[in-house]
């Protein structure tokens, strides 16, 4: 027997929604067909793999790091040029560095991760409600525009973990360990300086190219929208560090 028609007139066949890129799909089209891969994210969008991943990947490089970094030679060069650092607090402070050091690094790479993503989603979201070519983005695609472009950063990871695993890095944190900024080959006097040259990373620029495209082809946002998403993140925290650099 027959199955029954769901209506008078027989229901239309159901349209198959479209699959969501998985894991593999997602770091392949970062770095061969960055603009096919957001596109498909737009239809169906995924975030969860590629911010477990980072996350994950996170965790294994801040373990790796906070157990070879000499934390001594880190910070005590640091504490003093702070004229409001007594010569003998600074042992002591060290000392407490060194203890907590790994422990908060840890916790960073498990949550602040996610928090990062999550805060840059938002963002996105709220500026893809005012300047949509079509739609308003959801949430979920805004997302995933915020995670997906980071797995390009995933090769910069692999390698100062394979760094500090072969040879000493003293006191380098890890954005001055690998070879992949203007800072690593130009050594200047102003510190702030120095600091805005190790700003200059390939991979973050890199990073910030896919944010534009994911922002354009995954939210469908104005080019005035995409441009604002990335520059305003990007002024921001290279500000903040040029300012931190004391």
């Amino acid at each position: 027997m027959s199955d029954q028609p769901a209506s008078l007139y027989g229901a239309p066949p159901e349209v198959p929604k479209p699959e969501a890129p998985g894991l593999m799909d997602q770091l392949v089209g970062v770095f061969t067909g960055p603009v096919e891969l957001f596109r498909r994210l737009n239809k169906a969008p995924s975030w969860a793999w590629a911010l477990g991943l980072m996350t994950a990947v996170a965790l294994i490089l801040t373990v790796i790091w906070g157990l070879k970094v000499d934390v001594d030679e880190m910070l005590r060069p640091v504490l003093e040029r702070n004229p409001q650092i007594q010569a003998s607090q600074i042992d002591m402070m060290v000392e407490l560095q060194k203890k907590f050091l790994l422990p908060f690094g840890i916790v960073a790479a498990l949550f602040g991760t996610g928090a990062v993503m999550a805060l840059m989603g938002l963002f996105y979201w709220l500026v893809g409600k005012g300047l949509p070519e079509g739609e308003a983005p959801s949430y979920s695609q805004s997302l995933s525009a915020a995670a997906v472009p980071s797995l390009v950063k995933l090769p910069q990871f692999l390698l100062i973990g394979v760094i500090c695993l072969v040879r000493p890095i003293g006191g380098l944190t890890p954005d001055k360990i690998a070879p992949t900024s203007l800072g690593y080959f130009l050594h200047v006097e102003s510190l702030k300086l120095h600091a805005f040259l190790y700003s200059l990373d390939l991979f973050y620029l890199a990073e910030a190219v896919l944010a534009y495209l994911a922002l354009r082809y995954l939210l469908r946002l104005k080019t005035a929208g995409a441009l604002v998403c990335v520059l305003v993140p990007m002024v921001l925290a290279i500000g903040f560090r040029v300012l931190a650099a004391k």
